[in-house]
This record gives structure tokens, C-alpha cells and sequence, in this order.
């Protein structure tokens, strides 16, 4: 990242990436800059990731404008790197020649325009996505932003792309059901076998086999005053509107068909500006964007169903965790569980193999689905049920607890939450326990177990997973001061449940429901170590 001063009228300007004589890189000083100069200031930033893999201590990295170096902050008029990278500039030069480009978050890759299997591989992915839309929808999805730019400009595909975009046009005219939408379109293809991460305005859709290849596929749709409606945005001027949009035709890239929209140069000019025609190094989102349809954003509670419908479609645990374990040893506890947060219902199916009545609960439709089968597969049925309740429900809550209470014949209840707090909400985990209490009859006991606030700054395996970190002692007292319960047993630290490289810290809890007996509870009692 840097910046160059001068007049107004010079800009935009090129700037060269050069290692020794060699352009690596070209981009442009365009993007507003707030550095302090008489003259006027324009940005630039490069990505430069792979770069350094071909560079020696005995080489020079520069910025030029017009051949001339800028100066860099500290370094002078070049950068030297401090240890040998694996390769050398020749190495560098004989990947330029065969058609390496760097792409746009600095990988060095195979030109997308010469990438012959990386363009059948795509090309494959979004066929079999827009087969699922259709199905699912009844849209067709098309080749759209930087792929309908490529299409459009060059015939084909632009060579430091990385991905393959695609959108569908929504018969809704409001921005949240538009954006629902798309939450179900990755329910989906989820179910379809594909690999979806949920970002607020496109899914990034993957293919399971070959996590290489991704497409990305927007939502757009067209407003109440027929206006067309773009929630990842625009950097153009000029308007789009319904009477412009006649649906798609057929198209080709490299070969290979694809749907494209009926004059799509007038929808180009409407992405990307009046001289979309002209290619331009550096091109930024970020600067270039002049409009969004912000209602249209996927929610975040949207977006995290679809990455734990994700997550459960792609691991399956075959035993019990170590939570269920303890919990299963401890003598006097409910023989009907309620599982909230089941997910793929891993400690669900332990606790029903265990001679106990099992029943989970997760939002996630297609997570309950997939246990379900799993259930009736396995001989299950009559001891384990599933059934899709979204906790910030309180409503559907409290008709969970209805119907376990009667599966219990009117018995006690243990209500179990594993790594399940920390994924919801505040407010959210606020009207869980406040259900919970009112609910909870004497006998009914409660076991759970989250990521402390002291696990907060620790590495994780899955690092995409939303976490509320909160302190473990404080919610135990809480147990007691304010929902009902009598802390049996509590225990903080690590140990407890390590996966793969992880160690998390936990907080773990068993409470039974009502005041403590006279003789005094182990209130603070420890099983297992702390770390």
C-alpha cells in the first residue's frame, strides 16, 4: 500500500512493481488518500502474497512512476528481503513467460485465459449450481460482475480472476425477502452436496471434492420504483431498470456455453462504469463502488444457519463427545434428554445408545434431517426424535419443552447444551434460560458446557465459527441467583475436550432445578483438571 503526490490533472497514475528490472506487477494511483501534502494524494495498493517466494537478499523490490522508484517509508528507494526465498527472479521470468499471472489476493496462478481444466472444472460447478437453482427457484443464473465483464470485453475469461461469478435475478421487490432467498438457494445446494459459505450479499459456492474451485453467486432483484437492486453494489452512473431486463440468451467462454443477459453491454456499463471497455489495473471495489442495496444483505443470524447447515453436511462424529461422557456417569440425572443445539446430533445418538430418550433441537433444517435418517437407519426411532426449533423463538421454545415433558410422561428433564451458548446471542441465550426457568419442574436437571472468556485469544481449528466468549463462574451463579437452579457441579479450564491441535478452555455445569437441600451441594466440586 502507498501513495502518490502530485497535480490533479496527473491522475490517474501508473504505478510498476518491479523486482530488479523486472515489472512484476501494475496497478493505478486512484484511490483517495488522506496523507498530509500540498499537492494532491491518490493511493495505490498491490497484493503480493507469492511474490516474495522468488526473491533474494541480494534483489530490489521498487515502486516506479515512469521508471523512477518512490521512496518507501524506512527502506529507501528499494526493499530487500532478509532471508533467500525458495526460488529466483529467472524462475520468475520463465513463469511469466509460460503464462503465470498474479492473481488478485497475490497468488501467482496459470492465466484463467489459458487454464483449460480450471475452466471445464468451473464451468462443470456452475452448471450443476444453476441446475439446483432452477430446481429450487425456477431462475436462471448467469455469468455476472468481473465473468460477464470478461465475457463481454474479452470474449472469454480475465486472467487474474480466481473465481467465476454468477447471479439470478429474484421475483421479490424488497431487500430481506430477496436476501432470505438466498439463504434457502444455500439450504439447497447444500443439501446438493456443494460446499456454501454465506457472505452478506453472494453465496461462495465450492465444490466438495476440489475446495480449489468456487463460483459466487449474487442476488439481485428489482425495487419497488423498478430500479434494479444490487446488494453487493454498482460502480456505475448510469441507471438499469425492470423495462431493461429481457432475461438471458446463450453465450460462450473459452468454449464452453453459458447463460449471459440480452444486452449485457448496457448492464456492464451499469456495474462498471462508462469506460468499462477500457481494462483497469488495480481496480478496487471498495474505491469504485457507488451504490449498494444495503436492505438486501443477508442477516447475520441468516448467514450463520447456513454455515452450520454446512458444517454439519461435512463432519460426522461417531461417538459421543467428552461432555457426554461425564454427564452420561453421573448417577440421578433424567432418563429424557433434551438436546438443544443438537446439530448433527452426535451427543443425541450417544445418549439414546445409552438407554436414555433422547429429543434435539436445532435450527438448522437440514442438519435435523440428516439425523433423522440417520436415526431411522440406525434403529433409533422409538428412543431418539429430532425437530428443527430456533431458539430465539422463545414461543417455539417453550412448545419444545411441552412436547418432551410428554415424551418423559409427565417425568423429569435433562436439559443439555453442548458448545451451544457460545454460539447464540446474548439476548438470545437471555430468552433460552429465561424459558428454560419457567418451564423447569423439580427433578429436571441442566448440563452445559462453553468456551469461556478465557478461550477468547486462543488458535481454533474452525475458525470461522461465530463464538460469544462469557465468563464461566458468572453464568453458574446466575444458575442460582436467577433461574432456579442448584449448582451440583462446576469446572473451568482446559483438558476437557481437545480436538486435533485445539485445547479450548470450557466451562462446564450440572444444576438440578429448585433450592439446595439442607445438607449443602457440591457446589464447587471439580471433576477432570484444569489447564
Amino acid at each position: 500500500m502507498g501513495w502518490v503526490a502530485g497535480d490533479a490533472e496527473q491522475f490517474p497514475v501508473r504505478v510498476d512493481l518491479c523486482l530488479n528490472d523486472l515489472v512484476v506487477m501494475t496497478t493505478w494511483a486512484d484511490h483517495p488518500s488522506q496523507v498530509n501534502t500540498n499537492g494532491t494524494a491518490k493511493g495505490f495498493l498491490f497484493a503480493i502474497r507469492d511474490l516474495w517466494s522468488y526473491v533474494k537478499t541480494t534483489d530490489q523490490v521498487s515502486f516506479r512512476v515512469d521508471g523512477e522508484p518512490l521512496p518507501i517509508a524506512g527502506k529507501g528507494l528499494f526493499k530487500r528481503r532478509g532471508t533467500d526465498g525458495e526460488f529466483d527472479v529467472d524462475d520468475l521470468r520463465r513463469k511469466f513467460a509460460e503464462g503465470f499471472v498474479f492473481d488478485r489476493s497475490g497468488r501467482l496462478q496459470l492465466s484463467k485465459k489459458l487454464d483449460t481444466q480450471w475452466q471445464s472444472e468451473v464451468i462443470s460447478l456452475y452448471e450443476r449450481t444453476a441446475e439446483v437453482v432452477k430446481a429450487t427457484t425456477g431462475y436462471d443464473i448467469f455469468v455476472f460482475y468481473g465473468s460477464l465483464l470478461g465475457q463481454v470485453r474479452e470474449g472469454g475469461f480475465i486472467g487474474h480472476d480466481n473465481d467465476f461469478d454468477t447471479a439470478y435475478v429474484s421475483k421479490h421487490s424488497d431487500g430481506p425477502t430477496a436476501a432470505a432467498e438466498l439463504r434457502d438457494v444455500a439450504f439447497a445446494l447444500v443439501d446438493a452436496g456443494m460446499d456454501v459459505e454465506c457472505k452478506y450479499s453472494a453465496l461462495h459456492i465450492h465444490d466438495s471434492a476440489d475446495p480449489r474451485l468456487r463460483i459466487d453467486l449474487f442476488h439481485t432483484y428489482f425495487d419497488a420504483d423498478d430500479n434494479l437492486a444490487l446488494p453487493f453494489g454498482r460502480a456505475g452512473d448510469r441507471p438499469y431498470r425492470r423495462d431493461d431486463w429481457s432475461g438471458v440468451t446463450k453465450g460462450t467462454m473459452a468454449g464452453h456455453d453459458v447463460a449471459v443477459p440480452v444486452n449485457a453491454e448496457k448492464l456492464v456499463a451499469h456495474l462498471y462504469g462508462e469506460n468499462w471497455s477500457v481494462p483497469q489495473a488495480g481496480f478496487s471495489w471498495d474505491e469504485a463502488r457507488t451504490e449498494r442495496d444495503r436492505t438486501g444483505l443477508v442477516s447475520q443470524p441468516d448467514r450463520e444457519a447456513v454455515y452450520w447447515t454446512n458444517f454439519y453436511a461435512r463432519h460426522e462424529f461417531t461417538s459421543g463427545s467428552t461432555f457426554f461422557d461425564k454427564v452420561n456417569a453421573v448417577s440421578g440425572l433424567p432418563g429424557t434428554v433434551l438436546d438443544i443445539g443438537s446439530g448433527d446430533g452426535r451427543d443425541s445418538f450417544a445418549f439414546a445408545k445409552a438407554g436414555r430418550r433422547a429429543i434435539g433441537l436445532d435450527r438448522s433444517a437440514v442438519g435435523v434431517e440428516h439425523a433423522t435418517k440417520k436415526s431411522e437407519q440406525a434403529g433409533l426411532s422409538d428412543f431418539l426424535s429430532f425437530t428443527t426449533c430456533d431458539v430465539s423463538d422463545v414461543a417455539s421454545v417453550r412448545t419444545a419443552i411441552k412436547n418432551a415433558r410428554a415424551q418423559a410422561d409427565g417425568g423429569a428433564i435433562l436439559f443439555y447444551l453442548r458448545f451451544f451458548l457460545h454460539s447464540i446471542p446474548e439476548d438470545v441465550q437471555e430468552g433460552l434460560m429465561k424459558a428454560l426457568a419457567d418451564s423447569a419442574r423439580p427433578g429436571d436437571h441442566l448440563a452445559a458446557e462453553f468456551r469461556t472468556d478465557e478461550d477468547e485469544a486462543k488458535a481454533k481449528t474452525y475458525g470461522k465459527h461465530y463464538r460469544r466468549f462469557q465468563n464461566g463462574p458468572a453464568f453458574g451463579r446466575s444458575l442460582s441467583e436467577r433461574f432456579g437452579f442448584t449448582v451440583l457441579e462446576e469446572q473451568e479450564g482446559t483438558g476437557l475436550s481437545v480436538y486435533k491441535d485445539e485445547d479450548p478452555v470450557l466451562y462446564r455445569v450440572i444444576a438440578r432445578q429448585g433450592p439446595a437441600a439442607s445438607t449443602p451441594p457440591a457446589r464447587g466440586r471439580r471433576w477432570g483438571r484444569r489447564g
